[in-house]
């Protein structure tokens, strides 16, 4: 996350470990699931087990819009206060941090805000841009934030759940469209920065009835006189949440918002106008993305985000093991981190043998998250649990981990740098490195090798990058270039694979499709033929 000084406040990084080390003793789940978008956790044997799961599908959903202010002394928490709008919070802060469900443009002007829905039947090729929003699906919320343009602060609501009529799905056409702004600030002469912005559609079905509500912990009294959570030196107060109900991806105490699977032979798209998030890169779950990044007017520093794609299905990991199955790497590991959601006793500091604790991940993922899957995959089978279909995907701000040469190329973009998508369970999170001795861009991912019905898994991997940001980076000219895509299996052979390789408006797309996992790497390698030499007659 981005340092924002003395506190790094920043709402997202509230880990998968953190929602469900809240939560108490959980019932077993249905022992069934009608469809893999409403998969299940079910709970374990008994005490002495270990779960693992990987499905970043409700990560992305888990909370609801808020606005928080705390006040920090000595690495103790003071004070915590929700507020619905800035007026209502204390003047005196040591940081504030927002959640922002973004809403739909209420004039041409507004920024940082939902633009445009729309879905394309692939058949017919017809795009269809009428929706109606159904806001009296989700009043029970009362989740909206009064923002503030003057700071950077965007107005926030309830879930947003649109009806799009020619676009039906099985459970009937509604679709919730969730736009997630994560900002913080650490004192009232500051603005707003945004950390990242995350985008999901989602096929849906709205019920009533009694539901275990789910979302933000915005109860002062679960912060105030704790510790400030984190690890690192200058660690922020984070806001925690509760484990929605397990039937719903947003769920109130009245109403679940249920999830469904997509309808075949369409792909949707959406338009956000906003005014900061969108030069650098974007990550996620599409497949045979369309991309564009331009400026709303010239006049004006918002940017209008267009991006329309097919939704793809994502293999989710899960399973429990006992102890005694684990290897001793494992479960050293796991006695030290007790973090994860306690399906059996309730304190996650007692011995092993007498709780079972499952573990995950949500959307962050890095190298050692794809060695800790892989580490399950014996144990599970290899195997995937379920195959739901997803349509996100979310900014990032390149990291120190990223290549210094690549960072410093997407910085002279002017627009967008690039876009990775990919069906693997966990990812590279961020830009590919580039290999300067290769001459290479490599992207790591990893997933079962097999589905849930034991056919073998076929991986896509999408690359759309910027022409500017390509020639930068091996210090091409203006001409033509071309690319070859390498799937380098972890044992170094090579794979075969479907690519496409195309360059148009601006940018490279780059595609491999139907290699085999568990965890390959990717390697995209530019090229520019040489220039002739001319012969001088005389």
């Amino acid at each position: 996350m981005r340092n924002l000084g003395k506190y790094r406040l920043a709402p997202l990084a509230i880990a998968l470990s953190l929602i469900f080390s809240i939560a108490p003793n959980l019932a077993p789940a249905q022992a069934e699931t009608v469809i893999d978008e409403q998969f299940q956790v079910q709970s374990p044997g008994g005490p002495g087990y270990t779960g693992y799961l990987v499905n970043n599908t409700r990560s992305l959903v888990r909370f609801s819009s808020f606005l928080a202010t705390f006040k920090t002394e000595n690495q103790k928490i003071v004070g915590m206060k929700p507020c619905k709008s800035l007026e209502e919070c204390p003047k005196e802060f040591s940081g504030q941090v927002a959640d922002i469900n973004l809403t739909l443009c209420s004039n041409a002007k507004e920024e940082n805000c939902i633009r445009g829905v729309r879905a394309t039947n692939l058949q017919t090729k017809k795009v269809i841009t009428s929706f109606v929003p159904r806001p009296e699906l989700t009043q029970d919320f009362n989740a909206k934030i009064k923002g503030s343009p003057e700071v950077d602060l965007p107005n926030g609501g309830n879930p947003l759940v649109v009806s799009i009529a020619e676009a039906p799905h099985a459970g009937g056409d509604l679709y919730l469209i969730k736009s997630d702004y994560y900002a913080a600030r650490k004192s009232p002469s500051d603005k707003f920065k945004l950390d990242l912005i995350t985008n999901g559609i989602y096929p849906v079905t709205v019920e009533s009835g009694q539901f275990n509500g789910g979302g933000p912990n915005l109860d002062s009294r679960a912060y105030v006189g704790k510790q400030v959570a984190g690890n690192s030196k200058n660690p922020p107060p984070y806001i925690s949440g509760f484990i929605t109900d397990p039937r719903c991806l947003m769920a109130t105490k009245n109403t679940c918002i249920v999830p469904q699977a997509f309808p075949e032979n369409f792909s949707f798209g959406i338009t956000l106008r906003a005014n900061q998030g969108f030069t650098s890169w974007l990550y996620g779950r599409l497949a045979n993305p369309v991309v564009t990044v331009s400026k709303a007017k010239v006049d004006e520093k918002a940017v209008l985000v267009n991006i329309d794609a097919e939704p793809v299905k994502v293999p989710l990991v899960y399973g429990w093991a006992q102890n005694s199955a684990l290897s001793p790497q494992m479960l050293a590991k796991y006695d030290q981190d007790r973090s994860g959601g306690i399906y059996v006793g309730d304190n996650p500091r007692a011995p092993l043998d007498t709780i079972s604790i499952l573990k995950g991940h949500s959307n962050k993922y890095d190298d050692l998250g794809i060695d800790e899957m892989l580490s399950w995959m014996p144990l599970l089978g290899d195997k995937a649990a379920a195959m739901p279909s997803q349509w996100s995907f979310q900014t990032l701000v390149l990291r120190s981990d990223t290549a210094a040469k690549l960072s410093k190329c997407t910085s002279t973009a002017a627009s967008l740098s690039g876009l990775i998508f990919t069906n693997a369970s966990v990812f590279s999170s961020g830009a590919p490195a580039f290999d300067a001795k290769e001459g290479t861009l490599d992207y790591k991912v990893a997933a079962p090798h097999l589905k849930p019905n034991g056919d073998l898994m076929a991986g896509t991997y999408d690359l759309v990058l910027n022409s500017t940001v390509a020639r930068c980076l091996y210090g091409f000219t203006k001409a033509p270039i071309g690319a070859k895509i390498s799937i380098i299996n972890s044992d170094g052979t090579n794979q075969v694979a479907t690519t496409i390789i195309s360059e148009k408006e601006g940018f490279f797309r780059m595609g491999a499709y139907g290699f085999g996992f568990s965890s390959p790497t990717i390697k995209v390698k530019i090229t520019q033929a040489k220039a002739a030499k001319t012969t001088k007659k005389g």
